[in-house]
């Protein structure tokens, strides 16, 4: 047989075996999957404790947060410019910090992670969001009370599970927005309720709590800011 024959056979031999070897790593890793974790398509970069979360960039993306027994913190598998040197996730006491790098330059790349919900948190309990040139969204939330510092080019959205709250204290700064809203999965009315909301608000930031009637409310709004309330609480705020 020509040399030229066996080194194609041999070729031949390793591309079939690095082939065969690549199909019993995938099975072997799917088959360790637990099935039953929703998110098992998200790698866990963090199980620490926490009850405060202070993130830092990210508004080019998606950033979710759950109440779940257990607190991680997951990035997308499916991200395929991810590398976790890019992603900075400690807990410090009970407070956890996370920074996201915004300078990405590709923009197909960027225009796909707007799309996307690339990094989900979950914690048993969150009681404060401090957050700068962020894009947070808080789901299915339990609590009564919540404590929100935003600022820079920033977006957060609280879908809620519970119709009452009992004390919001809420601070925005330069282009920051925040909305409340009834987790649309609940086939309940929409409305919900406020003991009290203290907001502060400057620069050109927003706060939708339209959908919210207040019992009682502190609200300091700069001139160029706005404040969504619904018709009861403007009622009580003349």
């Amino acid at each position: 047989m020509k040399l030229s024959s066996i080194i194609l056979l041999v070729m031949l031999a390793l591309f079939v075996t690095s082939l065969f070897a690549s199909d019993l790593i995938l099975k072997d890793r799917y088959n360790k999957i637990d099935k039953s974790d929703v998110y098992w398509n998200y790698e866990k970069i963090l199980e620490k404790p926490f009850k405060h979360i202070k993130l830092t960039g990210g508004n080019l993306t998606n950033i979710v947060f759950e109440q779940n027994k257990n607190c991680s913190v997951r990035v997308a598998d499916f991200w395929g410019g991810f590398k976790k040197s890019n992603i900075k996730a400690s807990v410090d006491h009970d407070t956890l910090f996370i920074e996201l790098p915004n300078n990405y330059t590709d923009l197909i790349e960027k225009s796909w992670m707007k799309s996307k919900v690339l990094v989900r948190i979950a914690a048993p309990e969150l009681l404060s969001v401090e957050g700068f040139d962020t894009n947070f969204e808080i789901q299915k939330f339990q609590q009564k009370s919540l404590d929100i510092n935003l600022s820079g080019k920033s977006r957060l959205e609280v879908e809620s599970n519970n119709h009452t709250f009992d004390t919001l204290n809420i601070v925005q700064k330069d282009s920051s927005s925040v909305v409340f809203e009834m987790n649309p999965d609940i086939k309940e009315s929409p409305d919900m309720q406020a003991r009290l909301v203290n907001a502060k608000l400057q620069g050109v930031s927003a706060l939708d709590i339209g959908h919210m009637k207040l019992n009682s409310s502190k609200l300091n709004i700069g001139d160029s800011a706005a404040v969504i309330l619904s018709g009861k609480s403007i009622g009580k705020n003349k």
